[in-house]
């Protein structure tokens, strides 16, 4: 059913409220789009912030509520008989990122579907709007004990921070350093939102003291073990690579594949380490980079190096892997996975698996590369 602009209804007449069902959000338009929904009370009021759901929190405490990215927009997971009482009005939004308003776009779309059929459909367009940076397009809400739809499809020339400040929330402003987020094995947090340069750096034990990322070469005649470090990468145009300091691949920041590798360290004199380069500004180009370290010369001794990566990110906390499984003999291990997310930020996720070699990590990862014999 196609709804209009004000139309309210009992959501049972559309759909089953006892199955999860799907919300569909999309624009059409030339501006930079972020989809939320708003988990609020009986007051109107985000009174538990876990229920704001976007695309840097994707889901809700108990998956009630799930954010998944899509073509051009989001789709949102709803399970309504999981949510708690409080939770009495779940209120979908978009906001513009940037310059721009809502009287511009295309079109916009909220589809309410449920095992993969349409049930209502809202479909806007910028004539429906003036100068609005931020709208609630729909609302499902609780009355008289049954589940509603509303098509509200109003907004705010304040954007977000007028939007939050709505229902009672504020946009978070940090005022000091954060405190550093360490992953463990198999955990993926996102990257606050950023354009500037990514850095990733890694440390490590050894001898006199660390040793930086990439390529911490030491003398291995003492015994000392020599990392070189590198990442594959994945465009979103197809292209895939390596940047390397075997085989002289240290990319480029400004041009594909948008990463660089700082230099080639060979004797670890270094104290800041080494640093793998991203370009933020490029985020929307890349489609996945796999962040990894081998030991080019030396033993396998991985609790002796006791690395460390960090990476920073303009306006995010820091993200801290530790390389803290050591029961291996292979001298290849992948480190983190960062993925794109909306073409706005990052993803990581800790790996730290190990492999015997470059090709068995391509295979493991999807990669599709062919690897040859190289040298420095």
């Amino acid at each position: 059913m196609q709804a209009e602009r004000g139309f309210r209804d009992k959501l049972s007449k559309y759909i089953d409220t006892s199955q999860p069902v799907s919300v569909d959000v999309s624009v059409s338009g030339s501006a930079v789009y972020d989809y939320s929904c708003f988990g609020v009370d009986g007051n109107n009021k985000l009174s538990d912030d876990r229920y704001m759901i976007f695309y840097n929190q994707t889901s809700s405490p108990n998956n009630e509520l799930t954010y998944s990215q899509t073509h051009n927009g989001a789709d949102f997971t709803v399970n309504l008989s999981s949510l708690p009482p409080a939770i009495s009005r779940l209120v979908f939004t978009v906001s513009i990122d940037g310059p721009g308003d809502m009287s511009a776009i295309s079109s916009h779309t909220l589809t309410l579907s449920q095992g993969g059929t349409p049930a209502l459909t809202l479909t806007l367009s910028g004539g429906d709007f003036q100068q609005e940076r931020a709208i609630i397009s729909a609302e499902i809400y609780r009355k008289d004990s049954e589940w509603r739809f509303a098509a509200v499809a109003g907004g705010f020339n304040g954007g977000l921070p007028e939007l939050l400040r709505h229902y009672g929330g504020q946009e978070a402003v940090p005022d000091s350093p954060a405190k550093p987020v360490e992953l463990r094995k198999g955990h993926k947090v996102n990257l606050d939102k950023a354009s500037g340069e990514i850095v990733i750096n890694l440390n490590w034990h050894k001898g006199q003291g660390k040793r930086g990322l990439f390529s911490l070469f030491g003398n291995s005649s003492s015994g000392a073990i020599d990392l070189d470090l590198g990442c594959l990468f994945e465009l979103k145009d197809g292209r895939k690579g390596s940047v390397q300091a075997l085989g002289k691949h240290f990319g480029k920041l400004n041009d594909a594949p948008y990463v660089a590798l700082d230099g080639d360290d060979r004797t670890g004199d270094v104290a800041g380490g080494e640093n793998l380069r991203v370009n933020g500004q490029k985020i929307s180009q890349i489609r996945r980079i796999l962040v990894y370290t081998f030991i080019y010369e030396g033993i396998a001794n991985w609790k002796e190096a006791d690395g460390i990566v960090t990476v920073k990110c303009p306006g995010s906390r820091d993200i801290i892997v530790r390389l803290d499984e050591h029961d291996t003999k292979q001298g290849m291990c992948a480190l983190a996975m960062l993925e794109n997310v909306n073409d706005k930020t990052f993803s990581v996720e800790k790996l730290v698996q190990f492999f015997s070699g470059h090709e068995e990590m391509d295979k493991c990862y999807h990669w599709g590369l062919k690897w040859v014999y190289g040298r420095k």
